[in-house]
């Protein structure tokens, strides 16, 4: 290869390299701009309910315009940010659904993906510049990071109802973030809501107007009952859902479960399980013989 041929390669590289570089930059800029933000994590699955999330805002916006003192709160926006496979159709309709949701209540939106994940992203009618909510597909772990730890991220809003478990509360509780989520499934072993003084957060029903009332709480309080609110979700998270702790919950669990000593079972239920499973083999076997 010809000097002019390797420079003019080593400038190709560069110019992907650069024009990457910058679009990542951009997409971390679009994500930790200093807004007042709201967040949603989650799959973009239907069960996973984040319209409610954008039906809530809604509505809160809407009281902040009409209180027209309130102006840094005119400007927050709603983040959703989760998992998004363009194969996959139900991620697709449920993009689709979400920003017909937001369309209906004259928010404006714009989708931005890291370009690690090589997410082709859809092409709507999006607004470029401070959208009231931005849809993050396929977010990095440093996004994820920098969301639920962010000065300017004033809580998250977990949607899903009758939820098994949800880590994600548990990890916006461990990194100080003030949790709003359905009274249901999971969330109501995680946080505390009442009484207010032991609050780690807010459990409510899968209501818009509920949950916007606890979002304009959520935007009014204090710095110091914010502190003193993160510290107990901290604690709380670290005390029962920490590492040390869930190892010590299982061994107890374990030592119980020997204790109990084994399960007497009947013969005629090891002679059954025995037949079943040389029925299966035979069976299994003339299929493959044949």
């Amino acid at each position: 290869m010809s000097h002019l041929a390797t420079v003019r390669t080593l400038i190709l590289l560069w110019s992907r390299r650069t024009c990457i570089l910058s679009y990542a930059f951009c997409v971390f800029y679009a994500v930790l701009r200093d807004r007042p933000t709201f967040l949603s994590l989650n799959r973009f699955e239907k069960k996973k309910n984040v319209a409610l999330a954008i039906d809530a805002f809604a509505l809160f916006k809407q009281e902040c315009t009409k209180a027209g003192n309130r102006v840094p709160l005119k400007n927050s926006r709603l983040i959703i940010g989760g998992g998004y496979d363009p194969r996959v159709e139900e991620n697709m309709m449920s993009l689709v659904a979400l920003i017909d949701r937001a369309k209906a209540a004259s928010l404006s939106y714009s989708i931005v993906s890291p370009p690690s994940s090589k997410t082709p992203i859809p092409p709507f009618n999006m607004t470029t510049k401070d959208p009231d909510i931005l849809f993050v597909l396929n977010f990095t772990t440093a996004q994820r990071a920098a969301l639920l730890t962010a000065s300017s991220t004033l809580a998250l809003l977990y949607t899903p109802a009758n939820e098994h478990f949800g880590i994600v509360p548990v990890e916006a509780m461990s990194s100080g973030l003030l949790v709003l989520a359905c009274n249901s499934g999971g969330p109501t072993e995680s946080i505390i809501d009442n009484p207010p003084t032991a609050r780690t957060g807010w459990l409510r029903a899968p209501e818009a107007s509920d949950w916007a009332v606890v979002l304009d709480e959520i935007a009014g309080l204090e710095f110091s009952e914010r502190s003193a609110l993160a510290d107990r979700a901290r604690a709380r998270a670290r005390e029962h859902f920490g590492m040390d702790a869930m190892a010590l919950k299982l061994e107890k669990a374990l030592v119980e479960a020997a204790e109990m000593g084994p399960v007497p079972a009947p013969a005629i239920l090891w002679f059954g399980s025995f037949a079943a499973v040389a029925v299966f083999a035979y069976f299994m076997a003339t299929v493959y013989a044949s």
